[in-house]
């Protein structure tokens, strides 16, 4: 038997929060509800849908979004209100939602949307996890490593690049060496893929 999708609702109001489970339990859904996002925070999804009521600021999700990578996490939102404005919807999918619907009223409602985007999100999520997993590498070099690093990327030799840097390029290979040790990069290709890995993160983090 396949395994419920995980639907994660976030809403203030008890009222619509009961109104929402009771939905998604219709809809065959396994439903988790929180009141606020301090209760989301206490144990961050790891799979499923997150089901985020807009607070009518259009930075609600680009905040989660940002605040989960800079702890190394990720989850799938979905962002929704009573008359979805357009400025709103484009704002919480710039910020990281994967949809963004008027407040479901019926089973189906749901099913339009969730299924297909907890699809979605198992495709983005091994591309996003290893994004976040570079930046967390690539936080651990000094300044001068990532210097070194930035000029490894741009196909600099090690001799350019102590020239750019004014060191010794003995002094880049010893730099050059900490860095991939810090990175577990087995050589210098393994360290760019890192680096490009990392650059989701920054679209993600913004």
């Amino acid at each position: 038997m396949a395994q419920k999708i995980a639907l994660h609702i976030l809403e203030p109001q008890d009222r619509f929060r009961t109104a929402l489970a009771r939905l998604g339990y219709e809809a065959g859904f396994h439903c988790e509800i929180y009141e606020d996002i301090s209760e989301l925070f206490e144990a961050i999804p790891r799979n499923g849908v997150v089901l985020i009521r807009d607070d009518g600021s259009c930075s609600a999700i680009p905040a989660l979004v940002r605040h989960l990578a800079l702890q190394g996490q990720w989850c799938t939102f979905v962002g929704y209100a009573d008359h979805p404005k357009v400025d709103h919807v484009v704002q919480a999918i710039k910020g990281g939602a994967l949809s963004f619907i008027a407040t479901p009223g019926t089973t189906d409602d749901l099913l339009a949307v969730v299924p297909a985007v907890a699809a979605e999100a198992e495709l983005r999520r091994d591309l996003i996890e290893r994004a976040v997993r570079a930046h967390q590498s690539l936080a651990r070099l000094t300044d001068r490593e990532r210097q070194v690093l930035d000029g490894i990327v741009s196909g600099e030799s090690s001799k350019a690049i102590a020239r750019v840097l004014a060191i010794s390029p003995r002094t880049v290979e010893i730099h050059r060496t900490k860095m991939l040790g810090k990175l577990g990069a087995r050589n210098a290709a393994d360290a760019v893929r890192l680096k490009v890995e990392a650059s989701a993160y920054t679209a993600i983090a913004a």
